[in-house]
C-alpha cells in the first residue's frame, strides 16, 4: 500500500459554511509511480450546486447520483493504509472532515497527508503552484481541469513525477516511507458499505424525452378542462425555453392524471407550436430569432423533422393569418400562451450563482417595481435560478408550493414581455 491521490469538486470554498462535496475522485498510486487503481462519482450534494461555471456540473446530472452517506464507508476503504495526497491537501481535508462527520464517522487525529502544491516549491515549481502549472512543468496534460476524477489523475501523475525525480535520493526514500508507514497505522473509520453504485460524469445516462414516460394508453377518464390545465403547465414550463427533469416529471405526471395518452399528448403538443407560429408569424415575417426560437420549441416539445417544418410551414400560409382562421384556435391554446406575467409587487426570489451579480438583477427588478425577497414563501410569485434543477432549500420549497422555477433568460424573456419587446 501506498498513496491515494483526492480531488474534490466542491460547491464552495468553506465547509463551515454548508459548503458540500459535488464529486469526488480517488486515484491509487504504488511506491514506483504506478498507478493502480482510479475511481470517480458525482454526489448529490443535497443543496446548491455553486459556482457551476467552474465544475461545470449540472443538477440534473446529480438529481440520481449517490449522497457522501451512500459512499463514505467505500472512500474510507480506498483512504485505509494509504498516505492520502492532493494538490493543497488542506482543501481536501477540511471537506473530507466535514463529510465524514455529517456521514456519522468520526475521525480521531490527523490524517497522514501529503500535499503536491507544497512539494512543488522543492521542485522548483514554487509553493503556491496551481495544478495545471505544476503539471506543466512536468509535461502533463489535463484537458478536463477541474472534474475530480481528472484532476486525480493528473496529481498522481504528478506524484509520480516526484516519486521517479528522487528514486536515488536516500533521504527522499526516507521521507516517502516514511509517511507510508505512519499512513499504514491510521484508524480511518470502519462501516458497511451501501452497495451504492459510483456514477462517474461520463456514466450518466441521457434522459430519454418525457413523452415517452407517458403511456399509450389513457389510464384515468378525461379531467373536466384538461386541456387548458395541461397547456397552462406546457407554457409555464417553457418560460425560459428550458423543461427542467423536475418539470418533465411534472408534466408526464400530470399528463396521466389528467387522463391523456402519449398520442393526445403529441397532438396537444402539436397544437400548442402551431399557435406559437402563426404568433410569430402574425407580422408576415419570421424573424431569425424567431425562427431560433421556435426551433428550440419545437426540440422540447418533441416536434422534429418534417413535422416541424411541415407545422412551421402551415402557421405561415396566408390562409391561416386570417381573423377567421386565427379565431378558430381553441381557447384552451389561446389561454394558455403568454398566460404567466408579471405585475408590479410580485415578490421575485433569486438563487444560485448566475452570470450577472445577484445585486444588479435586484436593482433592475426594483427599478421596475417589482420586489425582491429573500425566502421562499406562498406569495412569492416567480423563484429565479442559475439551474432550473437547483437542489437549494429554496427550489424545494416552490416545488412544494407549485411557484414557477426559471433561469435568468426565462426572466429576461418576462421582463422583455413586460416591456412589450
Amino acid at each position: 500500500m501506498s498513496f491515494a491521490i483526492v480531488d474534490f469538486e466542491t460547491t464552495g470554498i468553506l465547509p463551515s459554511y454548508h459548503h458540500r462535496v459535488v464529486e469526488v475522485g480517488i486515484t491509487h498510486v504504488e511506491p514506483d509511480g504506478t498507478v493502480s487503481g482510479h475511481w470517480e462519482t458525482l454526489i448529490n450534494p443535497e443543496r446548491d450546486l455553486g459556482p457551476q461555471h467552474l465544475h461545470g456540473i449540472k443538477a440534473a446530472q446529480v438529481l440520481q447520483a449517490p449522497v457522501f452517506s451512500d459512499i463514505a464507508a467505500d472512500f474510507a476503504d480506498l483512504l485505509r493504509g494509504r498516505v492520502f495526497v492532493a494538490h493543497n491537501a488542506s482543501f481536501d481535508l477540511r471537506f473530507l472532515n466535514a463529510e465524514f462527520e455529517r456521514s456519522g464517522y468520526a475521525i480521531w487525529g490527523e490524517i497522514p497527508h501529503l500535499c503536491t502544491m507544497r512539494l512543488g516549491a522543492q521542485f522548483g515549481l514554487g509553493g503556491s503552484s496551481a495544478l495545471a502549472h505544476a503539471c506543466e512543468g512536468f509535461g502533463i496534460e489535463n484537458t478536463q481541469a477541474h472534474s475530480a476524477g481528472a484532476d486525480s489523475l493528473a496529481t498522481a501523475q504528478l506524484l509520480a513525477a516526484y516519486l521517479r525525480t528522487t528514486a536515488d535520493a536516500p533521504a527522499w526514500h526516507d521521507y516517502w516511507f516514511g509517511h507510508i508507514a505512519a499512513a499504514r497505522e491510521f484508524p480511518y473509520p470502519q462501516g458497511r458499505t451501501t452497495g451504492v453504485v459510483w456514477q462517474a460524469r461520463g456514466d450518466v445516462e441521457e434522459e430519454i424525452h418525457f413523452l415517452q414516460r407517458i403511456s399509450a394508453d389513457a389510464k384515468h377518464p378525461r379531467a373536466t378542462g384538461a386541456e387548458a390545465e395541461y397547456l397552462a403547465l406546457l407554457d409555464r414550463c417553457l418560460l425560459d425555453r428550458v423543461i427542467s427533469v423536475s418539470e418533465a416529471q411534472q408534466l408526464a405526471s400530470a399528463a396521466e392524471e389528467l387522463g391523456f395518452s402519449r398520442f393526445e399528448v403529441q397532438d396537444l403538443h402539436a397544437q400548442y407550436y402551431s399557435a406559437l407560429a402563426q404568433v410569430a408569424w402574425s407580422d408576415g415575417m419570421l424573424a431569425a430569432d424567431e425562427q431560433s426560437d421556435l426551433n428550440a420549441v419545437a426540440e422540447l416539445l418533441g416536434i422534429v423533422g418534417e413535422a416541424r417544418e411541415s407545422l412551421l410551414h402551415a402557421a405561415g400560409t396566408p390562409t391561416r393569418l386570417t381573423a377567421a382562421s386565427q379565431a378558430s384556435t381553441s381557447t384552451a391554446i389561446a389561454g394558455a400562451i403568454g398566460a404567466f406575467t408579471l405585475a408590479q409587487g410580485d415578490l421575485i426570489v433569486l438563487t444560485g450563482e448566475m452570470s450577472r451579480p445577484r445585486s444588479d438583477w435586484e436593482d433592475e427588478l426594483r427599478a421596475l417595481g417589482y420586489a425582491t425577497h429573500t425566502g421562499i414563501t406562498k406569495k412569492v410569485r416567480l423563484l429565479v435560478a442559475a439551474d432550473p434543477d437547483t437542489l437549494s432549500g429554496k427550489a424545494k420549497k416552490a416545488r412544494d408550493y407549485g411557484i414557477p422555477i426559471v433561469n435568468e433568460d426565462g426572466l429576461g424573456r418576462l421582463l422583455g414581455a413586460n416591456r412589450g419587446l
